[in-house]
């Protein structure tokens, strides 16, 4: 299997993903993510909207080598360079970044997969169209990290997970006490922010959440 598919691969089996919260440097951050990665977390992105990119570069080998020991996919947040130069499996884009064909044709960038933000159906469509390999759909919660933008609730989760035929994941405000209501409304996959980086325990968090993510999956099955 190449490297491509097995990043693929990777993803259609993606439980939990843990997005890294703006503050802590360095050595908080990967103490953080090891913990999320030792709980069970699928995959890793690194988002740190208010630093320079130099440090978040740091901080991305590092991760990098993290997520190769666990088997994680790592992601970098709206930095298709930083992706590059640090190996990473893929970049997340946002609504306001550059299109996903675009970041495809750049040098260097071959193989590696693109996640887009998405807030309405259409949104949706049109990054599946562009050709994201997956789309994160939210906020489904209320959340301080998306200040200013309307939560769109489980109902567009079921809509999306009724129409969509890529890998997506359901991120915004998610934590262990609505966790089950995302994954009953058709999400394979939650991403998390708060629920784990910002929790007393990360690895314990990111068990619990995993744990109930992957049993309410399976009871949906029977």
């Amino acid at each position: 299997m190449g490297v491509a598919e097995e990043r693929r691969e990777k993803l259609s089996r993606m439980r939990l993903y843990v997005i890294t919260g703006d503050h802590g440097g360095e050595a908080e951050t990967v103490r953080t993510i090891e913990a999320a990665l030792e709980g069970g977390a699928n995959v890793i992105q690194l988002r740190k909207k208010t630093m320079a990119k130099g440090e978040q570069y740091a901080i991305a080998l590092a991760l990098r080598r993290l997520t190769h020991i666990h088997g994680a996919l790592f992601i970098v947040n709206d930095h298709p360079d930083i992706a590059i130069a640090a190996d990473a499996d893929g970049v997340h884009l946002g609504q306001d970044d550059l299109p996903p064909d675009v970041v495809r044709q750049l040098p260097g960038f071959d193989g590696r997969l693109i996640g887009r933000s998405t807030h309405s159906l259409g949104q949706a469509q049109v990054a599946v169209h562009e050709g994201a390999d997956y789309i994160a759909v939210g906020p489904v919660y209320p959340t301080p990290t998306k200040e200013g933008r309307t939560a769109v609730g489980t109902a567009l989760v079921s809509r999306v997970a009724g129409v969509i035929d890529r890998p997506f994941v359901a991120v915004g405000g998610i934590d262990h006490d609505n966790a089950s209501a995302v994954v009953e409304a058709g999400a394979h996959a939650l991403a998390v922010v708060r629920a784990v980086y910002d929790a007393v325990d990360p690895a314990e968090a990111a068990r619990r959440l995993h744990e109930l993510i992957v049993t309410r999956l399976e009871a949906a099955r029977r």
